[in-house]
């Protein structure tokens, strides 16, 4: 018997004592009606078999649930489906994967590097937009409060050693190769130690503003929206103009690295947190969708070839979207990836952060080796993939590798006999 969601049903049949001895009120929760019916069969004829009754109420949603709580019923028993973590996951691996490629590819002349590079650059976009993704988890449950500056030190405690120890390294680094940073100190705190280090200086400052944001869109989410629609296009459209040399001015801090530019993407995960509906967008459209994207943004990248380093870019923010789009309902038909992916997920940051310092090292051991070494494509790949996951992986092994990016190391438990 399948119930429209909202209605009670209880075992019609006594035990066999003729009667019952406790009834138990059970709320199912799942968007999914038949996996709602088969909970509750499962329920009915377990509660039977033990002389008891159960009242089982199918709800669709977190809401309903929390819609019922304000009214005032309670449950003995709450079956709540969990939203799958294998998308979340497997968007945090491709970026990971992705950014390798930009880093790689970077500087390259043929078409097929170009393709490459130019397809992988929802990489640092789609990394905000999981943040913002994360930071709305307490918005989904209606019970948002400012948390203050108590989580923003939690937060930037897993950022900023490694960032400052990291930016440290690279310093040195260029300094030992010949090209010293003029500004080391200013470089140090602003994200210009390394090509690749912007976006942490990015990820800080909406962890301090992410409270703010949150609120925001929690009273005026259309008007948030607008907001950062106008913002993140305002400072597109600056950076535009100042690379093809329409504008000309001197500013003491690159715009890329300032969070304006950035903040559709920031406040675009949190709407998707908070609305679920396109999480049941098919294959069929998903897929066409970010073909069309993929091919506006090799179009722009021809057009407009000053642009091709920019990750701030229009056409862009459509395939960053696409792409979440995409990969979101390809991965949610799984609860569980496959262990490598799993694996780069987990030591992302790490893989993140290490990868241009092998990249690095390589070319300063090549240009000094007679002949000099010259690797395709697909070698510098697994070369920059390959040592920097090899590094993000020794990180979590070293007993302070948290401070330096690496994964926190599994703790296995030892069962006994009891």
């Amino acid at each position: 018997m399948i119930l429209p969601p909202g209605r009670k049903s209880k075992h019609p049949a006594a035990g066999p004592k003729g009667g019952f001895e406790l009834i138990f009120h059970i709320a199912v929760c799942s968007p999914d009606s038949v996996l709602r019916s088969r909970v509750e069969r499962q329920c009915l004829d377990y509660y039977a078999r033990r002389d008891d009754a159960c009242i089982v109420e199918q709800l669709d949603g977190p809401e309903a649930l929390l819609a019922r709580d304000d009214a005032g019923e309670r449950y003995e028993l709450y079956l709540i489906e969990l939203p799958s973590t294998a998308a979340a996951a497997s968007l945090r691996a491709a970026a990971a994967l992705a950014v390798v490629m930009i880093h790689v590819s970077a500087g390259q002349t043929t078409d097929a590097e170009l393709v490459w590079n130019q397809l992988s650059r929802f990489a640092v976009p789609m990394f905000l937009v999981l943040t913002g993704f994360g930071h709305a988890g307490a918005l989904t449950e209606g019970k948002f409060e400012p948390q203050g500056w108590t989580a923003v030190r939690r937060r930037l405690s897993r950022v900023l050693p490694p960032y400052f120890l990291w930016s440290a390294a690279y310093l040195v680094l260029e300094a030992l190769c010949g090209t010293p940073h003029a500004h080391p100190l200013f470089d140090l705190l602003t994200g210009g130690a390394y090509v690749h280090l912007y976006y942490i200086f990015i990820l800080v400052q909406f962890v301090l503003l992410a409270d703010f944001f949150c609120i925001a869109m929690q009273r005026y989410p259309r008007r948030l929206m607008l907001c950062a629609a106008a913002a993140t296009f305002g400072m597109q459209m600056l950076i535009a103009c100042q690379a093809n040399g329409m504008l000309m001015f001197h500013a003491p801090l690159s715009l890329v690295r300032l969070f304006f530019g950035w903040t559709l993407f920031y406040t675009g995960g949190i709407w998707l947190r908070l609305h679920e509906k396109w999480q049941r967008c098919p294959l069929c459209v998903s897929v066409p969708v970010w073909l069309l994207s993929a091919l506006g943004v090799l179009l722009t990248n021809h057009m407009f070839p000053s642009l091709s380093a920019s990750s701030l870019r229009p056409d862009l923010l459509v395939y960053v979207f696409a792409t979440w789009l995409m990969l979101w309902t390809l991965c949610s038909r799984c609860r569980t990836l496959p262990a490598p992916v799993r694996f780069i997920a987990r030591h992302s940051f790490g893989l993140y952060l290490a990868h241009p310092m092998v990249l690095r090292l390589w070319n300063v051991w090549t240009t000094h080796h007679d002949p000099v070494i010259y690797l395709r494509l697909p070698q510098m790949y697994l070369l920059g993939f390959g040592g920097g996951l090899a590094a993000a992986v020794l990180l979590s092994f070293l007993p302070f590798g948290t401070l330096l990016g690496g994964a926190h190391r599994k703790k296995r438990s030892r069962t006994g006999d009891l």
